[in-house]
């Protein structure tokens, strides 16, 4: 992902790979992570080229294993609608476990259920606990609309 020059008057794209192994740094000082840091990183490397591309508002469910968390993702341009490119990167599910650990253990030591992180360019990455799912939804005005198996509208 291109990151901007400084003399442009565009926003970078992102997090930079320093801010993401920052990231893998501080979820390692809050758990015994079965993945390295460097698959941390390279797993929030990835999940930021799959949230970028969406060309949306994307919530994942689920997606930090057994931890209770969801994350919802708005973009810069939240009107911005567009086709979803191919996605690509690892997404590695030990260390989306591991991520998803320090997540819950910090929300139960700080006494908190979510944490709102905004990227350079504007985006905001949101993360909390499923219980407050309707709370931040309704904060954020974002709508869910679930997908049954067959493809159709619940």
């Amino acid at each position: 992902m291109a990151r901007a020059e400084t003399l442009t008057p565009q926003l970078p794209v992102g997090f930079s790979a320093i801010e993401l192994a920052v990231g893998a740094r501080w979820i390692a000082a809050r758990c015994h992570p079965n993945s390295s840091l460097a698959r941390i990183a390279s797993t929030f490397a990835a999940l930021q080229s799959i949230l970028t591309r969406a060309h949306g508002v994307v919530c994942l469910q689920g997606l930090l294993s057994d931890s209770g968390l969801e994350l919802v993702y708005i973009p810069p341009e939240y009107r911005r609608v567009g086709k979803q490119d191919d996605l690509q990167g690892e997404i590695d599910s030990v260390a989306l476990a591991d991520i998803g650990r320090s997540l819950r253990t910090e929300f139960l030591a700080s006494n908190r259920d979510m944490v709102r992180v905004e990227a350079n360019d504007g985006a905001q990455v949101i993360v909390y606990a499923e219980e407050v799912r309707a709370t931040v939804l309704a904060a954020t005005r974002v709508q869910l609309i679930a997908a049954n198996e067959r493809g159709g509208q619940a």
